[in-house]
């Protein structure tokens, strides 16, 4: 009796989790594996074709805020691709996972628990992948393009090794593609490159929204952890195909690793971290 009740419970559990979008798999403390009672939920929800060959799923691990910065991101690491690793022993493939990543320490404002937050220490399973967010575009003024070039740089007021940041050059949530209403923009930074002929410009990248400070986003166009390069690379591609000598250009990404504001509290934090310079190195 005690047997079949055990059976009806875990199947109640597994229906619960197979009616979410995301399925969280709990871990001790400095613990990677999987504990017993987590081997038995993914196997039914292996057995119930949640999670099985040919259907994409994405893994996110996490760790609580105990421990230094570089441990728990070596901690999300290895929980995430433990998982990963028994999923593929459980018969999904490769092309199956779709993303395996460590996210690091879940922030966490006014910390009391001294023994950290069960609820942290998890991995997140996401039936079905990564999907890109629908893009919401918004109606720009038109505004002329000699205007534009001298919102983005006045050449008279930069130094050599001078930054600017372009903050009116927006990109699609996790995507390289520019926006649409900001091409004018590039527009007029390619009339710059063209009419100032000794300028060299670096193009440097930076991103938000990641828990480490040295990580780089999720690029879904791309399929990489190269977000902030791929889109400093981006706006390159763009010039050099207008015309302009690439030995006149470089791009580089620095993910995470240089914010203007840290920690990110608000969403406007955000948006100042998340953001394309434009390094003068030479007039």
């Amino acid at each position: 009796m005690r047997y079949v009740f055990s059976l009806i419970f875990s199947l109640l559990v597994v229906n619960a989790f197979a009616k979410q979008d995301t399925i969280r798999v709990y871990y001790p403390i400095n613990v990677s594996d999987l504990t017993s009672a987590s081997v038995k939920t993914i196997d039914s929800l292996i057995y119930l074709d949640v999670l099985r060959a040919g259907k994409k799923v994405g893994i996110l691990g996490y760790a609580d805020y105990l421990g230094s910065e570089e441990t728990n991101i070596t901690l999300s690491e290895a929980r995430a691709n433990k998982m990963k690793e028994y999923l593929l022993h459980m018969g999904l493939k490769e092309d199956d996972i779709q993303i395996v990543i460590g996210k690091g320490e879940i922030a966490r404002d006014g910390l009391t628990a001294l023994s950290g937050y069960p609820t942290d220490r998890r991995v997140d399973i996401i039936p079905g992948g990564f999907k890109v967010p629908p893009v919401v575009k918004k109606p720009e003024p038109i505004v002329k393009k000699d205007t534009i070039k001298k919102q983005i740089i006045n050449l008279a007021k930069v130094k050599a090794n001078q930054t600017i940041n372009l903050n009116k050059i927006f990109f699609y949530p996790g995507s390289h593609k520019i926006r649409e209403e900001s091409m004018p923009y590039v527009d007029s930074l390619y009339m710059l490159m063209r009419d100032y002929p000794t300028l060299r410009i670096r193009i440097e990248g930076h991103i938000c929204c990641v828990v480490a400070k040295n990580a780089d986003g999720y690029d879904y166009d791309a399929q990489d952890f190269y977000l902030s390069v791929n889109r400093a690379k981006e706006i390159y591609d763009i010039l050099d195909e207008k015309g302009i000598d690439d030995t006149r250009m470089e791009y580089k990404g620095f993910g995470k690793s240089r914010p203007l504001v840290w920690p990110e509290q608000t969403e406007e934090d955000e948006n100042k971290n998340r953001r394309v310079e434009i390094r003068i190195l030479q007039k």
